[in-house]
């Protein structure tokens, strides 16, 4: 299953102790003790409040049941097309192509996507079904065939691609926490609320950048098997 944690225990222990739990069981960027005291009407007005998606931390169970919903909802999609795949044409042979694929969301950039851009692995945006048959194929148009492995070339582009987004991030974040360090976040609200609107900005830059390179993907595994023969 994508998503799996690689959070070293320590490391996971570690951001556990800096951010409190609150009364109702959730840890938060911006606990309830910063939202009752002088720095919670700025972020109000910054558009944040206590249970902003953004300001709350999923732990664990909340990390895993965000992805096993995303892949039930796949699971679904998936069986509706087959359904209807041999209702009109006798033929439903299919399998999910994962655009982003394990190398992406089995590592620091697959947390980084679930848990703050909130964009999960098995949801469309993601997925491209590909025929696993030569009836099936013909009945959906001509698509190549699956190839059945991961593609190499394919998953280190896309890994640089998103590391990309992930580096713009980090850096953003980087010079936003040195202001407030420096200035207090109450001086700082200009520059964080320019972080707040980049940040919210960042996931349809990386679902409009997958949307782009998608039939890219798809067209190449074509050309490929066309030219071993195999389309």
């Amino acid at each position: 299953m994508f998503g799996k944690r690689v959070m070293p225990a320590a490391a996971q222990s570690t951001s556990r102790q800096e951010l409190p739990v609150d009364s109702d069981g959730k840890r938060r960027v911006f606990g309830e003790a910063v939202f009752a005291g002088k720095h919670g009407d700025m972020l109000r007005t910054l558009g944040i409040d206590l249970n902003h998606p953004a300001n709350v931390i999923p732990d664990a169970a909340e990390f895993d049941r965000r992805v096993k919903e995303s892949l039930a909802k796949q699971d679904a999609r998936r069986t509706q097309i087959e359904t209807e795949l041999m209702r009109t044409h006798g033929h439903n042979a299919i399998r999910p192509f994962f655009i982003l694929a394990e190398p992406v969301f089995n590592g620091p950039l697959g947390q980084w996507l679930i848990r703050l851009m909130n964009l999960l692995p098995y949801d469309d945006w993601n997925i491209v079904y590909l025929p696993l048959d030569r009836a099936t194929q013909a009945a959906m148009g001509g698509l190549p065939l699956h190839p059945c492995q991961s593609i190499g070339p394919i998953d280190e582009l896309m890994c640089q691609q998103i590391g990309t987004f992930h580096s713009q991030y980090l850096d953003a974040k980087q010079k936003v926490d040195q202001h407030v360090k420096d200035v207090g976040p109450v001086a700082a609200k200009d520059l964080i609320a320019r972080f707040v609107a980049y940040v919210d900005a960042m996931p349809p830059r990386i679902l409009a950048h997958v949307e782009k390179v998608r039939p890219m993907i798809i067209d190449l595994i074509a050309d490929v098997q066309n030219q071993s023969g195999k389309a």
